[in-house]
């Protein structure tokens, strides 16, 4: 078992003229074979969104992040399958976490910046049709 993030430098510099990187989390709950392919591999838990918050959690809990937002990603999955074979489900959005310069630390409270009133709508559905099927 490992919690398991990978990050890729999709831009040089962004909007604040600093890089900008994009992460995918996944919880390793074991080892074993593809479904797919027969070649041994990780296994994942299926709630996405549940490690992405971890990470999230982790981050801010450490001083690394300064502020946070949402915004809409590929949407709800619910009977998703990774390259592996391997169940998940996920609302589909994107947290974006301005991390602090330099590794200073930040000491102070986290903004929480406003999420589009759509990606807001559809969390609130999303949070009701999981709780209902009991993922």
């Amino acid at each position: 078992r490992r919690n398991h993030v990978r990050f890729w430098k999709v831009l040089d510099q962004g909007e604040e003229k600093r890089p900008v990187w994009l992460g995918a989390a996944t919880l390793d709950r074991s080892v074993g074979v593809s479904h797919y392919t027969g070649a041994v591999t990780h296994h994942i838990a299926a709630d996405l969104d549940a490690e992405r918050a971890l990470l999230a959690t982790d981050l801010e809990s450490a001083g690394m992040v300064t502020a946070k937002y949402q915004v809409t990603g590929i949407g709800p999955t619910f009977n998703g399958r990774n390259g592996g074979g391997d169940p998940y489900y996920t609302d589909g959005e994107i947290w974006v976490l301005r991390l602090v310069e330099a590794c200073r630390k930040n000491n102070g409270t986290v903004e929480q910046l406003p999420s589009p009133a759509a990606t807001e709508l559809k969390d609130q559905i999303w949070r009701a049709v999981v709780e209902s099927i009991g993922k």
